[in-house]
């Protein structure tokens, strides 16, 4: 039917349902325009693809840990190795597990303790001369327990107290490892692949 064809009380109807469907969809598209520029997304995923605040992501991994043993970041101590890294790691091989990105996070269980932890961490430095140096800042649960600097590309043993107040009532210690001076892969790359260190071994005991 043509429009001249409509009678005069057909045509407010007609024209009301038209204003009604375009407003709908103009709705649904600030709606969609609305989450494109504002996902409704966890904090992780939002620090990491949107934000760009971090280039550890954030995933669900704890590995299990009784202090007192020593744990091989290298090859022949992949498969346990791997279970504790979260992020910013890339795979054990027989020099160690190096490090991407500006930081790295290790998950694992722990028992039930009395008092604080003695973290021995082998390591070396990630150089590029004329940069022969490294900076770590060691944090456990949120709080900073450690920050020094590893030079030449030797590898150097880190010794840190983490202290009972940063252990107590929780079931796993959360430990992230950042790289002030991590070195880019090339000019154009991301810096989501820095390198900074190469973690050889990992230790705790009970204080």
């Amino acid at each position: 039917m043509r429009w001249s064809e409509l009678t005069e009380s057909t045509r407010p109807v007609i024209l009301g349902a038209g204003y009604a469907l375009a407003g709908a969809l103009a709705a649904a598209e600030i709606t969609i325009l609305a989450l494109a520029l504002s996902p409704n997304v966890n904090d992780d995923y939002r620090a990491y693809y949107i934000d760009k605040t971090t280039t550890c992501l954030n995933r669900d991994a704890v590995g299990r840990y009784t202090p007192g043993r020593t744990v091989s970041f290298r090859s022949d101590g992949a498969r346990e190795a791997t279970t504790m890294m979260v992020c910013g790691w890339s795979g054990p091989v027989a020099d160690g597990t190096h490090s991407l990105g500006e930081s790295s996070r290790l998950r694992l269980t722990l028992p039930p303790l009395r008092d604080g932890l003695r973290a021995t961490l082998e390591m070396a430095a990630v150089i590029r001369p004329p940069q022969t140096w490294q900076r770590i800042v060691v944090s456990a649960n949120g709080t900073e327990v450690y920050r020094g600097t590893l030079s030449g590309d030797v590898a150097t043993t880190v010794s840190f107290v983490i202290p009972h107040a940063v252990l107590a009532g929780k079931a796993t210690l959360d430990m992230a490892i950042e790289y002030p001076d991590g070195i880019p892969q090339s000019a154009d790359a991301s810096n989501i692949y820095n390198r900074a260190i190469k973690l050889r071994s990992f230790r705790l005991d009970t204080l």
